[in-house]
C-alpha cells in the first residue's frame, strides 16, 4: 500500500448521499489525477486557507471519484456550508496524506496472523478502504473488521458489510452497538467486544479509528492483552 505525496488541487462534488441526521457520503471527481492507498485521508475546504481532514472511505472505484464519509459533530457554519453544498460546487483538496497502513510483511496470507480493524462511527472510512484493498489481493490473513457505534442508524452500511462478510470466508464482522440493545448485535464499547473475542492478542495487527478516548483505552487494553505496541495502529 504505496504512499504519495500531498497536492493541492479542485474536486467537484458529483453526488452527496444523506445516511443519518448528521451524517452524509460525498462522492469527488478529482479535476487531475489523484492516486492513493486505503487508509489515508484528504484535507477539504472550499479554499485554501481553511481545510479539514477526512479519511478516503473506499479503495479506488472505477469511475475515478473520491469516497468520503463525514459527520457533522459540531454544527459549525463551515460544516452546515458542506452539508448543503449542490452537485457540481467546486471543493478544495489537498492529499493524500498518511494515516494507516499495512506493510507487504503483514499482508501475507501465509502468516495467518489475523488482521483486526476497529472502526468507531465515521471511524468506519478508512477500515473500509483498508479492507478493500486487502480484500483485492488474490491471498490474505484472516480479517477480524468491527464497527462500534450508538444506535443501529448509525450503522449506515452495515447491510454491506454483512453481504461481504457473507462473500469472504476469510472476513468476520462484528457490529457493536454502545446506547441501544438490539437483537443480532453485540452491546458495550466495542474494544471490549474484541477482547471477549479474542483475549490474547498476541501476534494480531490492529488498526483502530474512532474517538480519541476510545482508541487511548483500546490501545492500554490491547496492550495488556499481548499485542505488540508495534503491531497497533
Amino acid at each position: 500500500m504505496a504512499t504519495s505525496t500531498p497536492h493541492l488541487q479542485d474536486m467537484t462534488l458529483v453526488d452527496r448521499q444523506l445516511l443519518t441526521d448528521d451524517t452524509c457520503k460525498l462522492f469527488l471527481q478529482p479535476s487531475e489525477p489523484f492516486a492513493y492507498s486505503g487508509g489515508q485521508y484528504v484535507m477539504l475546504g472550499f479554499n485554501d486557507t481553511e481545510l479539514k481532514p477526512f479519511s478516503i472511505a473506499a479503495a479506488h472505484h472505477r469511475d475515478g471519484l473520491i469516497e468520503l464519509h463525514i459527520r457533522d459533530h459540531d454544527h459549525t457554519d463551515w460544516m452546515t456550508q458542506l452539508f448543503q453544498l449542490e452537485t457540481g460546487a467546486t471543493l478544495r483538496v489537498k492529499g493524500p496524506n498518511d494515516q494507516y497502513h499495512l506493510d507487504a510483511e503483514t499482508v501475507k496470507a501465509e502468516t495467518y496472523n489475523p488482521i483486526i480493524l476497529i472502526a468507531g462511527g465515521t471511524g468506519f472510512a478508512p477500515m473500509k478502504a483498508v479492507l478493500d484493498e486487502l480484500l483485492a489481493l488474490e491471498t490474505h490473513p484472516p480479517i477480524e473488521f468491527y464497527w462500534g457505534a450508538r444506535t443501529r442508524q448509525d450503522l449506515y452500511d452495515h447491510d454491506v458489510m454483512t453481504e461481504l462478510a457473507d462473500k469472504h470466508a476469510l472476513l468476520r464482522y462484528t457490529p457493536v452497538l454502545s446506547e441501544v440493545q438490539e437483537d443480532g448485535m453485540y452491546f458495550g464499547l466495542v474494544h471490549e467486544q474484541v477482547l471477549a473475542d479474542r483475549p490474547d492478542l498476541s501476534g494480531a495487527r490492529v488498526l483502530v479509528c474512532g474517538p480519541w478516548p476510545m482508541q487511548e483505552a483500546a490501545k492500554a487494553d490491547f496492550i495488556d492483552a499481548g499485542l505488540d505496541e508495534a503491531q497497533f495502529n
